[in-house]
């Protein structure tokens, strides 16, 4: 955004125009949107979008311009047009929806242009089919660069750089801002050593109640984030003190969904690594990250006064430990401060008792059966209660050993709780997977009345005795099959949660009971594959898609197909992508996959040059009559130059 000579590097940043290239789906250098904002070279791309250098031809000043480009969506050949198109027209829901989001994030970050901490937005508009959000242009290097770089950031360097994010994620959040995606990679240290929070696509209003959604990092969000329920500026404080954790460490903390409390939790002081910490100080940081939502600091103002020592008005405070895990407030005078809790909760009861109550519903059946039987009975030894903490039924048996904690779902536990879901990422990935775990088997119910057919349930006192169970004290029971109803349950709980390759392991388990035929599979898993790779899940998608094409399904192709030729989930290969778009082509798949081919051929991408194929895929795409992937005239320019060759 300097001028340059012809021939010559920028001087300002000592590059090279002429040798700059561009990926094929960036816009080039020189684009104009507008007719006001001139593009240079790209800063970044992520699953959902590309940022650009840009330059304000108004004002005369560097912009950074964000496009809505998710590459699992949607495609552009900047040599033949710069609209986005969509990869086939059932796509078009899903990426106008985002694209709607996207735009909102710029009217969120619009409340926020008072907050100096908080990068601004300038404009946003609707272009190329696509949408654009015009922001002030950073320069300097993010906390994630910083840590990469020179290693983890010095104590009271962290302290001092955090100082004014906390004051301005306390004012986001009076403004009913909640980020979401609090993370190194979003905070950038300037030039001038000030940091500024960047990156709003995730942030929600959640005084509108618009926090129901599943978007996250894993490592720095926290478990309520998993399921996408209640949701509020406890969840920035989680992100935050995450990010404090790494910057001061080097070490991404464990998945909030793998960590229980206090000696089960797998997260290291950051004292014991050895980080020049107060004790108050690593107390107020590890609260911070307590898994439990009652458990943490609810606004960025108590994690303040806690790490400082000081309100954000100045006010003294001093810190007391009162229990393990649970850290009080309490000002000079002894005055303990108020911990709010963002959600009801109904009352809990505390696990002994739920022990203790289960021990004593055992010794009433006992005795009932043993009543019935008129002490004499030979009734068999009845399986023993499970654990009150389990999942007790038919439903989630799939689950492996570790993920054992899953709540029923006539009795959801609220998010956050230790009962809460895990990420999905407790299993090996597909094709790696361990055989699932086999449903849990009933107890024999010959001669007992404490036992029923059904693992984990327990028929009342007054049950009736079946005599014919009596006199066959041998015979078992077959193990509970689950109904197509819980089965579609469990997936699409399974799905809701992220859990992605559990729920290809459920419909695999549909498939193998005769609630699915082959082909519903197939369709099924792309399904589950779009929706990993929508949540960034790249490798199971990929491994779906995979799954999905082997059993004929044509949407898997096309999704494997996409994956190969972006890299996502895979390595990135043209000739597979094109391999698959050829068969799809010749299976009459549709116009996107004509144009995929008759591109390929016209420019020896996966394949060899080929003008003659190119003119026939060009035609089939023609044929079709769709205007959607590319102008229909400039496909007849393209036929014109290639008869020419």
């Amino acid at each position: 955004m300097s001028p340059v000579q012809p021939g010559s590097p920028c001087p300002a940043c000592g590059r090279n125009w002429e040798r700059y290239q561009p990926a094929s789906h960036h816009l080039p250098p020189g684009s104009l949107l507008q007719d006001r904002y001139q593009l240079g070279r790209a800063l970044g791309e992520g699953g959902f979008g590309i940022t650009y250098l840009g330059w304000d031809t108004v004002l005369k000043r560097k912009v950074a311009v964000k496009e809505y480009f998710p590459t699992f969506l949607v495609s552009r050949e900047v040599s033949l047009t710069l609209d986005v198109t969509c990869h086939t027209s059932g796509n078009q829901p899903t990426y106008e929806k985002g694209r709607e989001q996207f735009l909102r994030e710029a009217k969120t970050m619009a409340k926020l242009d008072s907050i100096p901490e908080i990068v601004q937005v300038l404009d946003h508009f609707p272009e190329h089919n696509t949408a654009y959000i015009v922001m002030e242009f950073l320069e300097g290097r993010t906390l994630k660069e910083v840590v990469a770089q020179t290693g983890p950031i010095p104590t009271q360097t962290m302290l001092a750089l955090l100082e004014p994010v906390l004051r301005a994620m306390e004012a986001m959040h009076h403004a009913g801002v909640i980020h979401r995606d609090i993370s190194p990679d979003n905070l950038m240290e300037l030039k001038d050593g000030t940091v500024k929070l960047m990156d709003f696509g995730c942030a929600r209003d959640f005084q509108s109640g618009l926090t129901e959604t599943i978007t996250l990092k894993h490592g720095f969000a926290p478990r309520e984030q998993y399921s996408g329920r209640d949701q509020g500026p406890w969840t920035d404080v989680y992100a935050m003190c995450a990010t404090v954790y790494y910057c001061l460490t080097g070490q991404v903390p464990a998945r909030a969904t793998l960590r229980g409390e206090e000696e089960q939790d797998p997260l290291l002081p950051p004292r014991q690594l050895g980080i020049d910490l107060t004790e108050e100080q690593e107390l107020a940081l590890l609260r911070g990250l307590a898994p439990k939502v009652e458990n943490r600091w609810h606004s960025a103002a108590d994690l303040y006064a806690a790490l400082y020592g000081r309100t954000l008005e100045g006010a003294s405070w001093m810190q007391t430990e009162e229990q393990v895990g649970h850290t009080e407030f309490v000002d000079t005078e002894g005055n303990k401060a108020p911990i709010p809790d963002p959600t009801p909760k109904k009352p809990e009861i505390p696990a002994k008792w739920i022990k203790f109550g289960s021990a004593a519903v055992c010794v009433l059946i006992v005795l009932a059966a043993a009543l019935a039987l008129g002490l004499g009975g030979r009734g068999q030894e009845g399986t023993p209660p499970d654990d009150p903490d389990r999942f007790s039924s038919t439903i989630g048996q799939t689950v492996e050993q570790e993920d054992n904690s899953q709540p029923s779902e006539e009795e959801p536990e609220p998010s956050g709780e230790d009962g809460q879901a895990g990420d999905g990422q407790l299993i090996p990935p597909i094709h790696e997977q361990e055989p699932a775990t086999e449903p849990n088997q009933p107890g024999t119910d010959a001669g007992q009345t404490g036992t029923s057919g059904q693992a984990g349930s327990q028929a009342t006192p007054s049950q009736p005795t079946n005599p014919s169970q009596q006199e066959q004290p041998s015979q078992t029971e077959e193990p509970a099959v689950p109904t197509q109803e819980e089965l579609e349950a469990q997936a699409e709980t399974q799905t809701n949660n992220g859990q992605y390759s559990l729920a290809a392991e459920t419909l695999r388990q549909m498939e193998q009971l005769g609630y699915l035929t082959a082909a519903q599979l197939g369709t099924r898993l792309c399904g589950l594959a779009d929706d990993a790779l929508f949540d960034d899940e790249n490798s199971i998608a990929a491994a779906l898609y995979q799954e999905s094409a082997d059993l004929g399904n044509l949407d898997g192709k096309r999704g494997l197909a996409i994956c190969y030729q972006y890299g996502d989930g895979v390595a990135q290969s043209d000739e597979k992508a094109f391999a698959l778009n050829l068969e799809l082509a010749q299976a009459n798949y549709g116009a996107g996959v004509y144009y995929e081919v008759a591109d390929a051929y016209t420019d020896g991408r996966g394949t060899a040059r080929n003008p003659e194929q190119a003119i026939y895929w060009w035609n089939r795409y023609l044929e079709t009559g769709s205007t959607t992937f590319i102008d229909p005239d400039k496909v007849r320019a393209k036929i014109a130059e290639l008869e020419g060759t």
